[in-house]
């Protein structure tokens, strides 16, 4: 009879373990999760930064050009500067776009977390 315990009892050991590794193993996918989104959307932002800069240089640049008279220059430069600000203002709505989703992802790897540990707490 105490060796059909102890079987009893070692099944039930591994059982909550393996419902332990299925709570654990869905944190710690939430947390990939979060961390990929956060670089995700750092490398977006990022690439928004630098393009916003090139814009902010090459307006900088058509000013001091019309300022010294060369107004051909100054409008080609303009040009540049504008083309250059609507690629900075099409990355920042795929940055934006990158973070939403990236913030639905976490959010639903964190659910998902969350009802294993339930189920944890449960005993299924």
């Amino acid at each position: 009879m105490q060796l059909k315990h102890a079987f009893i009892a070692a099944a039930f050991a591994l059982t909550l373990g393996a419902c332990s590794d299925n709570s654990q193993q869905a944190a710690q996918e939430a947390a990939a999760k979060a961390k990929a989104a956060a670089e995700a959307t750092k490398a977006a932002a990022q690439a928004t930064a630098q393009q916003a800069q090139q814009a902010a240089a090459q307006a900088k640049q058509a000013a001091e050009q019309a300022k010294s008279g060369d107004m051909s220059g100054a409008a080609q430069t303009a040009q540049q500067a504008t083309a250059s600000g609507q690629a900075a203002a099409a990355s920042a709505q795929t940055t934006a776009e990158t973070a939403k989703q990236g913030a639905q992802d976490v959010k639903d790897a964190a659910t998902q977390a969350t009802d294993a540990a339930k189920k944890d707490a449960n005993g299924h």
